[in-house]
């Protein structure tokens, strides 16, 4: 899973970060209801799961603003606070993810329970569509951990490296040459010098930006869906 993921990652062309934009149709809490236990229980449900939804939104906007800006290449401080910050980030996206989707099985719930065929099956729609886009959400948040968690390998990768390093400074000499199998040293230096070379970090992260941006409008379409089923699920409320 994180192998792919960060193949995409790395392959995905940059793109700059989205800007927060209000579609006709958009998802939005819904307002007064009858003032019955019933209609408070749903709009409760409802009106929380579409809050952690677009709630969500705003942070994958940050989310993906952050992974084209931060610096993981320089000095440790920065990479610190910069892994920091995506960290808090994915953890915020998941847990509303989480939380939401809690919701959304909840109104599942009305919805079966519900002896009005049109609202049954409009609130079913409605939870079916926001569920989809709180998923959505939650797996951007899964795979930007994933990234987190290679980027967590990477610094210990180099910080083995550089102590390796040193220890080779202290004794004044370094890892000795290993020719190929014609004998060719020189070749065998070569040949490391011309390898491709992997992205760095900061790269990687762009190319994860570029990645979660491309799932905006799943997300935006999946939101638009619910919206369209709202009206519905609230008959007779």
């Amino acid at each position: 899973m994180l192998a792919s993921f960060l193949f995409v990652a790395a392959t995905v062309a940059a793109a700059p970060a989205p800007a927060a934009t209000s579609a006709p149709g958009a998802l939005k809490e819904i307002g007064h209801v009858r003032a019955t236990a019933a209609c408070a229980e749903l709009a409760t449900h409802a009106n929380s799961a579409i809050s952690k939804a677009l709630n969500n939104d705003l942070l994958l906007t940050q989310t993906i603003t952050k992974l084209h800006s931060a610096d993981l290449d320089g000095d440790e401080i920065t990479r610190h606070n910069n892994l920091e910050e995506l960290g808090r980030l994915a953890k915020d996206l998941r847990a509303q993810a989480v939380s939401g989707d809690s919701e959304v099985r909840r109104l599942r719930d009305i919805a079966a329970k519900s002896t009005d065929p049109k609202q049954k099956k409009e609130l079913k729609e409605f939870a079916d569509q926001l569920g989809g886009a709180l998923y959505r959400q939650k797996k951007v948040a899964n795979d930007l951990n994933g990234l987190l968690a290679a980027f967590d390998y990477h610094g210990m990768a180099k910080m083995d490296e550089n102590q390796r390093d040193a220890n080779e400074m202290a004794v004044g000499n370094g890892p000795p040459e290993m020719p190929d199998s014609s004998g060719s040293t020189v070749a065998h230096l070569d040949r490391i010098r011309n390898a491709p070379k992997n992205p760095t970090d900061s790269k990687l992260a762009i190319n994860a930006a570029a990645d979660f941006e491309l799932r905006l409008p799943d997300i935006t379409n999946d939101e638009a869906n619910a919206a369209s089923h709202i009206e519905g699920a609230v008959s007779g409320c």
